[in-house]
């Protein structure tokens, strides 16, 4: 794999100083590819061949042990959750009875001490990456900490956040940050043109313009399908709150909760006498529902559009949260 094929990342890559501390911060949002920019990192550590401020050579001993997973000297961090979906089959997932672990635990941490306190197996750099940082429990965040201030020679920590804040001040004060940005709108739309992408405007604005999740997202043929009729319903004044749950049902929680948010400032924007920002390929429908649907009350809903996707994690039954959500929808004006 090479950052070439994301200019974003190449960039981003290409920016860095020759030489890194051991502890490094990348972070971003989701979906703008912090974890490929990371194992470019790792492989160019690991690289015995790779030229100052070039990415990995891809030739070496070193680099085809890190491609097909098994380098030595390298160690992956990551909740038992995220690792089952990436390696373990159906019928493996089906046959556990308890749910793997979404956080990264304190023994994890404590075995990367294996790492750092024996000699590198090739003779080289030795790399940890952790991914998400965020998911290191309280335990393991402490115990982090201490390999951040003496992470032995040659030994480099690679952390990759989705959300930096949740990480402890202590942490992020010992790395050195390096901020993954997403790339202008017309690079990340020329970018998804050349994967072919459909929906490609709307989908990076439903990413928040960033690449990969646009293009995961824009792949998706039953997500567009349940997001056309969602619209509909919206615009639609006879809608009950019964049926809005059921088309809504069919997205994840914090998606819905994105959709609804873009729905309800665009149509905010037109009563204003704005355009469409989000939804442009649904201006149709936003405009109906822009005609019929009270400013003021829409306000108000939106308070409950974000009390539902900051909730979306939770236990409770997410098909009557949806139709109580639903049932306080401003009532259309004929």
């Amino acid at each position: 794999m090479s950052l070439a094929q994301y200019p974003w990342l190449s960039e981003a890559f290409g920016s860095l100083p020759e030489k890194l501390p051991a502890a490094l911060l990348l972070h971003g949002q989701r979906g703008i590819g912090k974890h490929l920019l990371a194992q470019a990192l790792a492989k160019r550590f690991l690289c015995a061949e790779a030229a100052v401020g070039k990415e990995a050579c891809g030739r070496c001993e070193s680099c085809h042990l890190f491609d097909v997973g098994n380098h030595p000297d390298f160690r992956l961090l990551q909740p038992a959750a995220d690792a089952e979906t990436e390696t373990a089959g159906d019928a493996q997932r089906a046959s556990k009875s308890k749910k793997p672990s979404k956080q990264i635990q304190v023994d994890a941490v404590r075995e990367l001490a294996g790492l750092t306190s024996t000699v590198s197996h090739r003779g080289g750099a030795r790399v940890a990456m952790i991914t998400p940082a965020e998911a290191l429990n309280p335990a393991a965040a402490n115990a982090l900490l201490k390999m951040l201030e003496e992470p032995g020679q040659d030994t480099y920590l690679i952390l990759v956040a989705g959300d930096v804040h949740r990480l402890l001040p202590t942490i992020k004060s010992r790395c050195f940050k390096i901020p993954v940005r997403v790339p202008v709108a017309q690079k990340g739309a020329a970018w998804l043109a050349e994967q072919q992408a459909g929906h490609a405007e709307a989908a990076l604005f439903l990413a928040s313009q960033a690449p990969l999740a646009a293009l995961k997202l824009s792949a998706d043929d039953d997500f567009w399908t349940s997001r056309s009729d969602l619209m509909t319903c919206l615009a639609n004044p006879s809608t009950s709150a019964l049926e809005a749950a059921a088309v809504a049902e069919k997205l994840e929680a914090p998606v819905l909760g994105r959709l609804l948010a873009m729905w309800v400032f665009d149509v905010l924007a037109l009563q204003h006498g704005g355009e469409v920002h989000y939804n442009r390929d649904k201006a149709a429908e936003i405009r109906n529902a822009a005609s019929r649907v009270p400013g003021r009350e829409l306000c108000r809903w939106s308070d409950a559009v974000r009390d539902f996707t900051r909730s979306a994690d939770h236990p409770l039954n997410r098909r009557l949260a949806l139709e109580a959500l639903f049932a306080g929808f401003p009532v259309a004006r004929s």
